[in-house]
């Protein structure tokens, strides 16, 4: 692939990057799928170890997450790498700045085949049917995230328990920033919208319904709903435990209940939290708290909540001064280990460019008989289940795994939490 030159005087990036399908390859080991979806794959990779010019053979680091699409000439594709373009450039723009709730870019990368993210890999789903003692503080943690992102003009707009993980310092950690937007907080119109996209269940009555709303409100009630399940197993309208949403009847009755406010079932946690979580799943919008407000909620006020404040402004410190993993840094120094026509620092202005280049050696190699949907370096992969035909703005009914039975239900030992 060639280096795409930029006439600007800005400075580069140096954690985007244009490579050849080969050099992705010597860099990256695919190593396991670990989620799918209409958008494309997550991916276990590990860092290939490089021999530098001095001969020494350099480890490149901790396993990484890759967030992968593939790239051709359909404009569904298309618009899924302009899609990832622009998620990268949200959790980026929180870089200089990171949150130990929020999950760490690292780098993006596009070749001829494929368009793609590298972040951390957190291996550990946060579990559901936690004591309140423990869970406590992970509430806590992500709260401050949450009041982070919105107070920097960003709205999650997909908060659940699937996109949580917890680090190896069991802090819950938000990721899956493919439904986020970013709004310039100056703006009239910051944070207005009338779209409804979004994991059904987690979807507050306003934005389920289309109506115009406040994201940053619809990400409080998502948090509450997604605190009250990690407490309970279940959110506050579900009848059952994994209760199915198969149809759009379903959804539609599930909703009734959201718009009633009126939780059903069984649950046993403290009268503080309780208040609390009234407060963040109030199904009118304007009575429901901010993230802010709930972040000064009276449940936060006593010397053992005030132990956790301390703990969070710790993290908080400490993160900012996290080095660039070892395989961006060695990304960025390619052009002294590879020729300069297959790697190369791209410029914001060069993007536009590099997104709309036809990927002629992705028709050419499918010509050939080459599966071009398996990522580079590994031979077998599962065809994804893509789904083109789901609108944007659209929510669309779950018909995989009920959400509560893949969620672990036992909460893991701290001790036992690590990052790969």
């Amino acid at each position: 692939m060639d280096t795409i030159l930029s006439n600007s005087q800005s400075e580069p990036s140096n954690d985007v990057f244009s490579l050849s399908n080969e050099v992705l390859s010597e860099r990256l080991q695919f190593i396991q799928e670990i989620g799918f979806g209409n958008w494309g794959s997550v991916w276990l990779c590990q860092p290939r170890p490089v021999t530098a010019p001095d001969g020494s053979v350099r480890p490149l680091g901790q396993k990484l997450a890759v967030k992968l699409v593939h790239r051709s000439k359909t404009p569904t594709t298309a618009a899924r790498v302009r899609s990832l373009w622009n998620e990268m450039k949200i959790i980026k723009s929180l870089k200089s700045e990171p949150h130990p709730s929020i999950i760490p870019f690292h780098s993006f990368i596009i070749t001829p085949s494929y368009a793609l993210i590298t972040m951390s890999y957190l291996p550990t789903l946060v579990p559901v049917e936690v004591e309140e003692s423990k869970a406590q503080e992970w509430f806590r943690f992500l709260l401050s995230g949450v009041e982070f992102l919105h107070t920097r003009g960003v709205v999650h707009n997909d908060i659940k328990p699937a996109n949580i993980l917890l680090s190896h310092k069991n802090i819950p950690v938000l990721v899956d920033f493919g439904f986020a937007e970013k709004y310039e907080t100056s703006s009239d119109t910051a944070f207005h919208s009338n779209l409804s996209y979004g994991t059904p269940e987690y979807l507050s009555p306003e934005r389920a319904r289309g109506l115009p709303h406040d994201t940053r409100k619809s990400d409080v009630w998502s948090l509450g709903v997604t605190f009250f399940e990690i407490l309970v197993g279940r959110t506050p309208f579900e009848k059952s435990d994994g209760e199915q949403f198969s149809s759009k009847e379903d959804l539609e009755k599930y909703w009734e209940r959201t718009l009633r406010g009126k939780w059903v079932g069984k649950w046993k946690f403290s009268q503080g939290i309780e208040r609390l979580l009234q407060r963040m799943i109030s199904p009118n919008a304007d009575l429901r708290c901010t993230a802010k407000q709930a972040m000064a909620d009276m449940y936060w006020r006593s010397d053992k909540k005030d132990t956790l404040h301390s703990k969070m402004h710790s993290e908080l410190s400490v993160i900012s001064n996290v080095e660039l993993p070892i395989f961006t840094q060695f990304i960025g120094r390619a052009s002294s280990y590879a020729s300069t026509t297959t790697s190369s620092v791209v410029f914001e202005r060069d993007l536009d460019q590099l997104l709309s280049m036809t990927p002629s050696s992705q028709k050419k190699k499918s010509e050939e008989g080459i599966n071009m949907r398996s990522p580079p370096g590994l031979d077998l992969f599962r065809d994804l289940p893509v789904d083109s035909s789901t609108p944007t703005g659209e929510a669309k009914p779950r018909t995989a795994i009920p959400r509560t039975k893949s969620q672990p239900r036992v909460a893991v030992h701290p001790n036992s939490m690590f990052q790969l």
